[in-house]
């Protein structure tokens, strides 16, 4: 040990050259491996449609993932698509993509909301209400998304209102947009179809067995208390521990 000593304050000056060096290229070693993994990418085509003012449009879209199996874009092969908060539903399976950030909102947990991530996943499967919130999936219950605008979309079957009464039942996954307070765009997946009615004043609410929401105020009823829906930007994202 002692001679090992001596040999290092004997050559310091030659050592922490070689040292510092060293350091460098471990560091330069480990930055360029995240550089390649993040910067990864897998592009898949994938059969999609989406409902713009009450027309379907079928199209090719160009799913992108990096290393980490997050989708990190969404383009149209052969269609110019302008992307807003408008699901894009897969033609094949009960899988919707978001591409735009979403805020999950739990009724019956006292309100509470968190931001689910631009091109995040939904698929009904086995039953369960899948969420993939970037690398996190997990299923989920009683809950519903809002893009902070004015779309609204239901996992599960949902009733209409319109000023009180009955307007129609559609089923999960499917979704309610308001356009500037005085037309609104419904789609009803179970039928794959999509309208487009003009309010005119007419407040609009959601309700089933364990949400009520007003869509027209944009609040929804927990416990007998009104819960503002805010924008999700402002949110904590989903997490493991909901």
């Amino acid at each position: 040990m002692e001679k090992i000593i001596a040999f290092c304050k004997k050559n310091y000056k030659v050592l922490i050259p070689v040292m510092v060096v060293f350091v460098l290229l471990v560091a330069l070693y480990f930055l360029y491996r995240e550089y390649r993994y993040d910067n990864y990418r897998n592009k898949q085509d994938v059969k999609v449609y989406q409902y713009f003012g009450g027309i379907k449009t079928d199209y090719t879209a160009i799913v992108t993932y990096n290393l980490k199996d997050i989708i990190v874009s969404v383009d149209a092969k052969d269609k110019k698509i302008d992307y807003d908060s408008t699901p894009i539903y897969y033609k094949d399976s009960d899988k919707v993509i978001f591409p735009s950030e979403m805020n999950a909102v739990f009724p019956l947990q006292e309100g509470s909301q968190y931001k689910v991530y631009k091109y995040s996943i939904y698929e009904y499967r086995d039953n369960l209400h899948m969420i993939k919130n970037n690398t996190n999936e997990k299923d989920y219950n009683y809950f519903f998304l809002f893009d902070g605008k004015g779309l609204f979309f239901f996992p599960s079957d949902v009733t209409i209102k319109i000023d009180e009464k009955d307007y129609k039942n559609i089923t999960g996954m499917s979704y309610i947009k308001t356009i500037g307070g005085y037309t609104m765009e419904i789609y009803d997946k179970g039928t794959d179809t999509s309208e487009v009615i003009e309010l005119n004043g007419r407040s609009v609410s959601v309700v089933n067995d364990s949400m009520e929401v007003n869509i027209t105020e944009r609040y929804v009823l927990s416990f007998g208390r009104k819960i503002l829906l805010v924008n999700p930007y402002n949110l904590n994202s989903l997490n493991w521990q909901i």
